[in-house]
């Protein structure tokens, strides 16, 4: 998956997935007085039942991508089976020459934090068609997870507020009625990645002007 092709399909794929949730959201106030608050449930398998966030093992993932406060980061295996970050947004854009191979310090940081997501355990389950009370429809941070192939996305993830005992963070499963509750520390640690990454992004951006400049 080239990075220009790349950025294109997930920014159709974060707009789908807005608009599915604004009108999934407009459905069930429409079906609010008939469904008294809950949604009927066979149409979705509940797929939290496993306790665990994360439908498959860390090793059958291999792609990531955060979309938070407008900001999209790709994370991505090498041929190793190392993470490293696709460096976006430096200068003009996408940088051409950046290296697909994971340094020890971004495979470092990555895998710890998707590590952390990997044993994230669903506290509770939730189904409801009153999402927006969780903050789901206007999340926080949107997960997108891959497997081998990165056309489609195995599941989608919108983290809503903090829970009322500020211990624990909502999150939707995209595409079902499912809403549960994990710890709030895996979100912050997503949170933390991203601002490590902005870091590197920064790094990078600055090394690209220097370079230019001495040129």
């Amino acid at each position: 998956m080239s990075s220009n092709k790349s950025l294109k399909f997930v920014w159709i794929i974060l707009l789908a997935l807005l608009a599915y949730i604004v009108i999934g959201n407009l459905h069930s106030d429409d079906d609010h007085d008939d469904h008294d608050g809950h949604s009927e449930h066979g149409e979705h398998e509940n797929v939290f039942e496993s306790g665990s966030l994360l439908p498959v093992k860390l090793s059958d993932i291999f792609a990531v991508e955060l979309v938070h406060q407008g900001g999209l980061f790709l994370l991505e295996k090498d041929k190793s089976g190392h993470w490293f970050y696709h460096t976006h947004g430096a200068i003009n854009g996408v940088i051409q020459s950046h290296e697909h191979v994971a340094t020890p310090t971004e495979n470092e940081a990555i895998s710890i934090s998707l590590l952390g997501l990997e044993n994230a355990r669903v506290e509770r389950r939730l189904k409801t068609i009153e999402r927006d009370i969780y903050g789901v429809t206007k999340p926080a941070l949107i997960s997108l997870v891959y497997g081998k192939d990165k056309s489609k996305p195995i599941s989608q993830f919108a983290f809503g507020e903090l829970a009322t005992d500020n211990l624990s963070r909502y999150v939707h499963l995209v595409g079902t009625d499912q809403v549960a509750t994990i710890a709030d520390y895996q979100y912050k640690n997503l949170i933390e990645l991203i601002e490590k990454i902005q870091t590197i992004n920064l790094n990078a951006s600055e090394s690209v002007f220097q370079s230019g400049a001495s040129q």
